[in-house]
């Protein structure tokens, strides 16, 4: 059975050393401060030990869990607030008496290995960082910390960690991952009698040769790059044939077969995709086409930013009050446009706070038509969202009063606070695997950042 706490203390915060620096005590405040935070929600622990009794593994003799609940999700937040990964976070805790005692380890419990610590995330499902955003806001909310006078909202974009898909390289991809699971299974299962050469070396040549020269103006060169993609569809294409061989060969009862299924399909997907893009001079759809093997959930946004027009990831909202606490947020497993994520927003914000606001301020991709315009006016005293396009003289006039530049200006703010949870709290790349870990990972970033915020108010 897991436990959720432990009734026993520990000493938490080791004495302040003599002529301490003011970095140093505001380092420590923000973390008593949180820690008071924590202690005041119980319902935050309860929500997170719920999925951790779910789905962390334990003994079936019944051996209690060695890390409580507790000391689990503390372990996170500091994950999530410290800079690292997720070794450089364990030797930082484990040299720490302070942040030792701030998660509750004492002086002689040894900090949890980060193996532990990355299943341990994984087990918390992205509904759950939903339900502890909730309770954290209406906590707010009771402690008079935040108001729902004002409200912004923007988008933007969380990347993936993947590299920038070519036709090459993903069919490079596609080759490497099939032949070494294969190569696994002949070395694991002589029986099954493979005695394939797979010339990884060659196929990892032609891919290069590829990517180099595929931008070439020379006819001559690009007649040689076309004939390097029919050989390496060929061989692409020849290795998929073996691995769907040696699947029916081995059955169900080898692991194998599974992740080779698995690959299978999306790597038809990229051949499909490169031989209709190379050879049929097809525009395969933006929806269509399938840009890595690894997180094969990414989609590709063109957001026209100046130094990054195109990004690999998935877009997500977030909603802000005038305290800069994020009331609302949303990780998108398929793109919409602005306009369709408004609503959401708004029903978030009257749940919360039983009215709607009465600023809503957003840039100009929230503008969908006259007629939603009027909507919004009609229940909120000061709606700040210009129009796209050539404005006419009452447009013009309604954009320039005090009203709508003062939104306009409020709404600005929140940009600084999307880039603070992409430079602090994790969310310029995702590093976690598959789009549930990617929401979670959306969700606990959010939590940090409203625990740290509630911590300076």
């Amino acid at each position: 059975m897991r436990t959720k706490t432990m009734n026993q203390g520990y000493l938490k915060y080791e004495w302040p050393s003599r002529g301490e620096k003011k970095v140093v005590r505001e380092y420590r405040a923000k973390y008593e401060a949180v820690d008071g935070i924590l202690q005041a929600n119980p319902g935050v622990l309860d929500l997170v030990h719920a999925d951790l009794c779910r789905w962390l593994s334990e003994s079936e003799e019944g051996r209690e869990s060695r890390y409580t609940s507790e000391e689990i999700l503390r372990s996170l937040v500091v994950f999530f607030i410290e800079d690292g990964g997720y070794r450089d976070i364990v030797v930082h805790i484990e040299n720490s008496e302070f942040l030792r005692g701030f998660i509750g380890l004492g002086f002689y419990k040894a900090m949890m290995d980060f193996t532990f610590l990355s299943k341990a995330f994984g087990a918390v499902a992205p509904e759950t960082w939903e339900q502890v955003n909730a309770l954290l806001g209406g906590y707010a909310l009771q402690e008079e910390k935040i108001s729902g006078e004002r409200l912004r909202v923007d988008a933007t974009v969380v990347e993936t960690n993947i590299h920038y898909p070519t036709d090459s390289s993903l069919l490079w991809d596609s080759f490497r991952v099939l032949s070494r699971v294969l190569q696994a299974m002949q070395q694991s299962y002589p029986v099954l009698g493979l005695a394939h050469r797979y010339h990884t070396r060659k196929v990892k040549k032609l891919a290069q040769s590829i990517a180099r020269n595929a931008k070439s103006t020379s006819q001559s060169t690009r007649r040689r790059v076309k004939r390097w993609y029919r050989t390496l569809l060929d061989r692409v294409s020849w290795i998929v044939g073996i691995a769907k061989g040696v699947r029916a060969l081995a059955g169900p009862y080898v692991f194998e077969t599974f992740e080779l299924e698995h690959y299978e399909s999306l790597v038809e997907r990229v051949i499909d995709q490169a031989q209709r893009r190379v050879f049929d001079g097809e525009v395969v759809p933006a929806d269509e086409k399938l840009y890595s093997l690894f997180e094969e959930h990414t989609e590709m946004l063109i957001r026209g930013k100046a130094g990054q027009p195109v990004e690999f990831g998935h877009k997500i909202l977030v909603a802000q009050t005038g305290e800069k606490f994020i009331t609302h947020y949303q990780a998108l497993p398929k793109r919409q446009e602005d306009p369709e994520l408004l609503p959401a927003a708004l029903d978030a914000h009257r749940d919360l706070f039983g009215a709607g606001p009465g600023v809503l301020a957003g840039d100009k991709g929230f503008y969908a038509g006259a007629q939603q315009l009027a909507a919004l006016e009609d229940e909120i005293e000061t709606v700040s969202i210009g129009k796209k396009g050539r404005l006419t003289q009452a447009q013009h006039a309604r954009e320039h009063t005090g009203e709508f530049q003062d939104g306009q200006r409020f709404r600005s703010g929140i940009e600084g606070s999307i880039s603070v949870l992409k430079r602090a709290f994790r969310l310029k790349r995702c590093f976690f695997k598959g789009f549930k870990h990617f929401a979670a990972s959306v969700g606990c970033a959010v939590f940090c950042h409203n625990l740290v915020l509630l911590a300076r108010l």
